[in-house]
């Protein structure tokens, strides 16, 4: 049975929309409200429910430090004994990439505006889910990750996926891919995608299958390959945890790597990137039967 210290747990709650707009805009509820015109009802709605879930998690775990999101980086997430992200899986993701030894739980704020893809709770769970924790009735799965570098520097740690192309992809993406020692292929497209087994459940699932970690940590497909019908080895794949995938640019506008949709690395003609499974994953906090 493994305990968790709930005086050490992190609660890191998305703000809605209402409070985001308020205060990225400066403007006050009212006008906001006008502003959304026939969305208002439903915006409205949204906030109203995240925050019952927000005070409901906080009642029921009153030990928890609570860190808004502007402060996540300065929070030192990976000290906690938990961080129970709270929102939608973009928050989810954007909190993973705080973290490499703390498990994350993720809560789902809102079910009915949010997809909620890799969270595995939501409000009719928060009293079990309380009690779970309190009792060390949980487990703990490892997620697989990926790590990329552009001419041997990081480039970052991605737990849903990487983009490699060009930054408007109105514009034809040029590579040459290789795993391992294997040989290379020049491709044409919109761009490669790379992605994890949560990565499958969003931008991945037009081009493949969604897929889990037992059928390998992760997967490679490239979008809109030009010409189309072409026969490609190398135009999707499975990338498997030793293996390197090696992607040369042929850029020749704005060439970008993107973390996660978080984070953009230049990737110019010539630069080489190394993408391969993460030494380490993502902790994350299951319940089996809630």
């Amino acid at each position: 049975m493994k305990m968790i210290d709930l005086t050490r747990a992190v609660l890191v709650p998305k703000e809605s929309k209402l409070e985001w707009d308020m205060r990225r805009l400066g403007w006050t509820r009212r006008r906001l409200l006008r502003w959304y015109r026939e969305h208002a009802g439903t915006i409205l709605a949204s906030h109203e429910r995240q925050l019952r879930v927000r005070e409901t998690v906080k009642a029921l775990l009153p030990e928890c430090r609570i860190v808004t999101r502007e402060m996540a980086d300065a929070a030192r997430l990976d000290g906690a004994s938990v961080v129970i992200a709270l929102g939608g899986d973009n928050h989810f993701v954007y909190l993973s990439h705080f973290l490499t030894r703390a498990p994350i739980l993720g809560v789902n704020a809102d079910r009915k505006r949010s997809h909620g893809g890799l969270l595995r709770f939501d409000e009719r769970h928060l009293a079990g889910l309380a009690r779970r924790l309190r009792a060390g009735r949980f487990t703990i799965s490892e997620w697989p990750r990926l790590e990329a570098s552009v001419d041997g520097r990081l480039a970052g740690v991605a737990t849903s996926e990487l983009f490699l192309g060009e930054r408007q992809r109105k514009h034809m993406s040029r590579h040459v891919l290789r795993v391992g020692r294997g040989p290379a292929e020049e491709h044409k497209s919109s761009g490669l995608l790379v992605c994890t087994p949560a990565g499958s459940t969003g931008w991945y699932g037009h081009y493949g299958p969604r897929f889990s970690a037992a059928s390998g940590p992760a997967r490679w497909a490239l979008t809109e390959p030009f010409p189309r019908g072409r026969r490609l080895s190398l135009g999707k794949g499975r990338l498997r945890a030793g293996q390197v995938l090696r992607v040369r640019s042929l850029n020749d506008a704005d060439g970008v790597l993107d973390v996660d949709s978080l984070k953009d690395v230049p990737f110019h003609f010539g630069q080489v990137a190394s993408i391969r499974v993460s030494e380490h994953p993502l902790r994350v906090i299951g319940m089996e039967g809630l």
